[in-house]
């Protein structure tokens, strides 16, 4: 083997670590199968607090040990002499400097960044799934009680013992709850972060453009990453972990071209940790750092590498990570999910297809690129790595919920398939053009190429127009729907009608009712079809509905799920007619 392929000597100890928890996670599986672990049942009080303290202890070990390793990295780079410069360690004086000289190149684009981050931040509010739950927890206590632990964020996460594995999912959100519990400052973040991606994808196409910016270049990928609908659904909605995933693949490419360059200590440190990080945000994340890295030890060992480096040691530790993510998927996830045997998580749409033309143009360049690699016929880049784990992504969805291309689920495969169309653009289309016209009319051509595709893609059944317009109609409803219920409630209240306030659970609990001006707050079982007053007159005791009362369809239920006791209730309101939920009721005489 050619020294420089050789794996670093310090990596056996990870495979010797890997082994271990490997046999012991595989040892005690067995145990829980065979039924006579002699451990409590997982329904009982004694069960549930064993499940819960494994639960915290092995994830404070494991994330402690992921911060620890981070912290090494970084120290050890900073402690290194190193020849090398690279560029994105500059000092944060020239970095301002080149911030305020891009917004002078390029007032266009700071245009269209301010106006896309406005219209996120103003079209947000707390009114959608999930996210009721957390902020319950978040503005609960005093507002200056703020650095704790959020329940919310954590039980889905870590605590959820389905099969699944993502514990760093939202926890960018987690941490943003502990500096403000406003989601408007969250929506500007998030909007941040997708500028951030933005100007990462255009780095990296310059970067494997010999060093230098096609004019268009930034336009083309800005209109066709801001305008697909996955990028809408993942950045305008907040909730998703796709959102932290895809920008830390972001950082992690740039780092890993840069570090294919100059070989650096502080770019090992960087791609290595959003590689670390990123693995333990989304199950199936591992194969974005775990596929680039295997592609170019391949390359290599094949002569086929193209440029010579002295050392792979970062492709063999990121390799590693496909053992660290099978071990700790091993304590995190399975063993607490064979004790509490609570069933997998289980999509209905698993192994169904909705592919766009996006997803077909990566197919068909990828194994172009790659048949042409194979024949010695084109050098091989970081793009090509890149779209082996697109592909592997995809394939990883497909298998598990299914790949519908407007998805959330798609935010990964949507930057890289970008990457892919720009690097298009950048390495033969711009420099072809360039040569018969100024730099300004080949940019103004990319810009009309971008807004064709976009208005092509508009006229798709489900598009990014759409897909912002249920968004945010979906939080007007919830929002006027409660806002009705306040009036009629404080109305009635000014007339001395009784305030009887009914509701099923949903993602609005009693915490989200508890701030309306009623007398009692009363629970309907659906499936028993009762009612329990939880708070005002008579609070604990059982409730027979009586004439007046009022039954909030705010989110999530119909009311057809109440069967026969469904017809004793008349609708005075609905935030849209023939839309679902979005209702109040009337109990009849």
């Amino acid at each position: 083997m050619v020294p420089a392929l050789q794996p670093p000597p310090s990596l056996r100890w990870l495979l010797i670590a890997s082994g271990l928890v490997g046999v012991s996670v595989l040892a005690a599986a067995m145990v829980l199968l065979s039924g006579h672990s002699g451990l409590p049942t997982p329904s009982s009080d004694a069960g549930r607090a064993l499940l819960r303290h494994y639960n915290h202890l092995s994830h404070g070990l494991l994330l402690s040990g992921v911060g620890l390793t981070i912290a090494g990295l970084w120290r050890g780079a900073q402690q290194a002499t190193t020849t090398n410069t690279e560029h994105y360690l500059e000092p944060p004086l020239l970095r301002g400097e080149r911030v305020l000289r891009w917004c002078r190149e390029h007032p266009l684009l700071l245009i269209l960044f301010s106006t896309y981050t406005i219209a996120m931040v103003q079209s947000t509010s707390g009114f959608y799934p999930e996210l009721q739950g957390w902020l319950r927890e978040i503005q609960a206590p005093p507002l200056l009680d703020h650095f704790q632990l959020r329940d919310g964020l954590i039980n889905e996460t870590m605590r959820a013992n389905s099969f699944r594995f993502f514990p760093l999912a939202h926890q960018d959100l987690h941490l943003l709850s502990w500096f403000t519990p406003y989601v408007k400052v969250w929506a500007l973040v998030s909007a941040l972060e997708l500028v951030a991606i933005v100007h990462l994808a255009n780095r990296a196409v310059s970067e494997l453009s010999d060093g230098h910016e096609r004019p268009g270049q930034f336009w083309l990928i800005s209109l066709l990453l801001l305008f697909h609908p996955a990028i809408g659904w993942g950045f305008f909605q907040l909730i998703y972990s796709e959102r932290l995933l895809t920008l830390l693949l972001a950082v992690f490419i740039t780092a890993l071209l840069t570090h294919q360059t100059h070989e650096g200590r502080s770019s090992f440190a960087l791609a290595f940790s959003c590689a670390l990080v990123g693995v333990f945000v989304k199950d199936i994340a591992v194969v974005l750092f775990v596929a680039p890295a295997a592609f170019t030890l391949l390359l290599a060992a094949t002569g086929r590498g193209g440029q010579q480096r002295t050392s792979y040691a970062l492709e063999w530790w990121l390799m590693g990570l496909s053992l660290v993510a099978i071990a700790a998927y091993g304590v995190l996830s399975l063993l607490p999910s064979l004790y509490a045997a609570n069933g997998g998580f289980d999509s209905g749409d698993r192994f169904t297809l909705m592919a766009d033309w996006r997803l077909v143009a990566l197919l068909l360049f990828a194994f172009s690129r790659w048949l042409l690699i194979a024949k010695q016929r084109c050098q091989a880049h970081l793009t090509d790595g890149l779209n082996l784990a697109a592909l592997a992504y995809a394939t990883g969805l497909w298998l598990s919920v299914g790949y519908p291309y407007e998805s959330f689920w798609t935010l990964p495969v949507q930057l890289i398939t970008v990457l892919d169309l720009a690097f298009i653009w950048s390495q033969w289309v711009a420099p072809s053009l360039g040569s018969r016209a100024n730099p300004a009319l080949v940019g103004a051509i990319a810009i009309g190429i971008g807004g064709g595709v976009l208005a092509l893609e508009g006229g798709q059944p489900k598009n990014f127009r759409k897909r912002i317009s249920k968004i945010q109609t979906n939080q007007q409803k919830w929002q006027s729907t409660f806002e009705q219920l306040d009036h009629l409630l404080k109305k009635r209240r000014e007339t001395g009608q009784p305030r009887n306030l009914i509701f099923m659970q949903t993602w609005f609990g009693r915490s989200e009712y508890e701030r309306l001006p009623y007398e009692r707050l009363i629970e309907l079982n659906p499936d028993q079809v009762t009612y329990t007053v939880i708070d005002g007159i008579g609070a604990g005791q059982a409730y027979e509905p009586k004439p007046g009362d009022l039954l909030a369809n705010i989110d999530k239920r119909r009311l057809s799920v109440l069967g026969n006791e469904s017809q004793r209730y008349a609708e005075i309101y609905r935030f849209r007619p023939g839309m679902n939920y979005g209702a109040i009721y009337e109990r009849k005489p």
